[in-house]
């Protein structure tokens, strides 16, 4: 089995994207962890995970809270899941971190 792991940072050298999965002979078997990490006020913060923790594959929405909202995604192909997963954080990263950011700023 092949574990892979790796953190790419973005342009603004301020949001990366942390991946982590364990493939075998070419097929994804395993998830850990595909993440989009923004950093805000020297600290960062994970703002959008997907995982197959609690027995499925789904996506996180974190809130500046702690709160996160759970949404189901399709993983019964993980190599699907996972080139989705990164492809969505890789699009829409600007729009997570703009939401988290209104979010953090207008609750402190």
């Amino acid at each position: 089995m092949g574990e892979k792991f790796w953190i790419q940072d973005f342009e603004t050298g301020l949001d990366r994207l942390r991946v982590h999965f364990i493939s075998e002979h070419g097929q994804i078997k395993a998830i850990f962890v595909i993440q989009y990490e923004a950093y805000i006020d020297g600290k960062w913060h994970p703002i959008i995970r997907f995982d197959e923790a609690h027995g499925f594959f789904h996506k996180d929405v974190m809130s500046p809270s702690g709160e996160k909202e759970k949404i189901a995604a399709s993983g019964s192909d993980k190599g699907l899941a996972l080139t989705q997963a990164i492809a969505d954080i890789k699009n829409q990263w600007r729009f997570y971190r703009q939401r988290y950011e209104d979010k953090y700023y207008g609750n402190k």
